[in-house]
């Protein structure tokens, strides 16, 4: 038996006909037909619905309909019309078997608990109450639960002045560090992505319990709407009329939130992961998948503050593995690493950027932990300045390749960069790996053309603002030999 929605129970009341729903809607009758058991009218555009609805309000049976809106949205009937009108067509593509037979009228409630809350934008508003709201419920929400962030179109996330991106941004990571699982979804767009969307979004991209999500382009929306969902407690839409500010609606009645999660299971199954997250014990698979998708033909930038172990000749890293007190797999494990790092050297053209003022500062210290190393091995692991100055002779044969250079800048006085805390390997249409060097369990690994388009983009740039003479393989060398020296 094929299910109905409301939309077709609404038809069987012969509250409005077939004839009248095409003139105000303007589709064919067969369509009409199969909104009566599948989807229903939700998507048609705002001001068709409208038509629609003050078709049905008229000529629908005052009480009955009043049961329906309490059924969909209990305490509704005490909103405003508009409101009631958006509450029923919402819901005209749910499954419907069938109205109440009374209706029971709910005890007058505060302001704060109606489920469905209109929030209209005020100009003195540094961050818009709608979005405090929804991250309320967040708050008082138990954990494991979901948050989905569906970003498309007429409000998007990336869009919002710098203060309340940041304050959504904070409240994410807040509610990661509690134990919930985000989904933000974006749409697939033609062009790469800005550089400082990029960077305000890289602490987000990083964190293990963040996933971006690409929404391939021809997907189904129900509506023009940006929203966030939490599980399937709360909604919060964002609308933006013709000629008008946003509209937001929080939305916390059960039957609602429901539809609006539902739709976003919908849409997870069509998309792919943006930024893959890898755990600690699996940075030997991460270098693997960068090894299988460079391209010869492009050049891969890697960028680091100071040299890390993945960057020795083998005799030198089994030296520092032994000296920490690391196990023959261990080491066996850290040597592949290096191996494949080295090998990608060898296929393509490189560009090798570390912090001239880092590694003279680590060579007047007696020794220095390595991050990524400590991470792998589970404890602080230390290399000597004399192991680093050795490392640098080893950078003084490799630095002679023709298609690879190492640029030795300051990233304070040259590219502007007050702390390099991450490790970045990008080669553009092809990929990208980000490694937080202070947290290793925080990585991400993308294939995403537009994220990697960008970050290549930021690395270009990076590249341009090097001066002129510390681009020369002449001044490199002379620099390398002065640090040895020390």
């Amino acid at each position: 038996m094929q299910k109905k929605t409301l939309f077709g129970y609404l038809m069987e009341r012969k509250w409005m006909t077939a004839e009248e729903v095409s003139a105000a809607l303007g589709v064919q009758p067969e369509t009409i037909e199969e909104w009566c058991t599948r989807n229903g009218a939700v998507k048609t555009e705002t001001e068709a619905m409208q038509k629609l609805m003050n078709l049905l309000f008229e000529q629908a049976e005052p009480g009955e309909l009043a049961a329906i809106l309490e059924r969909i949205a209990p305490g509704s009937t005490r909103l405003d019309s508009d409101v009631q009108r958006e509450v029923l067509g919402k819901a005209l593509g749910m499954e419907w078997k069938g109205t109440a037979v009374t209706v029971s009228v709910p005890a007058k409630q505060e302001t704060q608990n109606v489920p469905i809350r209109i929030y209209l934008p005020q100009s003195n508003e540094k961050i818009p109450a709608s979005i405090k709201a929804f991250w309320e419920v967040v708050a008082q929400t138990d954990v494991p639960s979901e948050i989905h962030i569906a970003d498309w179109g007429s409000f998007a996330l990336d869009e919002m002045e710098q203060s309340v991106f940041q304050y959504v941004a904070e409240q994410m990571l807040r509610a990661a560090k509690r134990g919930f699982t985000l989904h933000i979804l974006t749409p697939e767009t033609g062009e790469y992505q800005d550089i400082p969307v990029l960077l305000r979004r890289l602490h987000l991209y990083l964190n293990p319990r963040i996933t971006y999500y690409r929404i391939p382009r021809g997907a189904e929306y129900p509506a023009n709407e940006s929203w966030m969902t939490l599980g399937m407690k709360a909604v919060l839409l964002t609308r933006v009329l013709p000629g008008e500010a946003p509209i937001t609606t929080l939305i916390q009645e059960p039957t609602l939130a429901q539809y609006y999660y539902n739709w976003m299971q919908m849409l997870l199954i069509q998309t792919r992961p943006l930024n893959q997250h890898t755990g600690e014990g699996d940075v030997l698979h991460m270098y693997s998948r960068m090894k299988a998708d460079v391209h010869p033909l492009m050049t891969v930038y890697f960028l680091e503050a100071a040299p890390s172990f993945l960057h020795m000749p083998p005799q030198l890293l089994r030296e520092v593995m032994q000296d920490n007190g690391a196990e023959e797999t261990q080491i066996t494990e850290c040597l592949r690493m290096s191996m494949l790092r080295a090998s990608m050297r060898s296929i393509c053209k490189c560009a090798q950027i570390y912090n001239g003022d880092q590694i003279l500062h680590l060579l007047q210290q007696e020794k220095y932990t390595d991050p990524l190393l400590s991470g792998i091995l589970g404890k602080p692991c230390y290399i000597t300045a004399q192991q680093l100055k050795k490392q640098l002779h080893f950078f003084l044969s490799e630095v002679e390749h023709t298609n690879y250079q190492m640029f030795l800048p300051s990233f304070e006085m040259d590219l502007r960069l007050s702390q390099c805390g991450v490790s970045m390997t990008v080669q553009e249409d092809s990929m990208t790996s980000v490694i937080d060097i202070s947290q290793r369990s925080r990585n991400f690994y993308s294939t995403d053309l537009s994220c990697v388009g960008g970050f290549a983009q930021y690395m270009e740039q990076l590249h341009r603002m090097i001066p002129p003479v510390k681009r020369s393989g002449n001044w490199t060398r002379r620099l390398l030999k002065r640090y040895i020296q020390l």
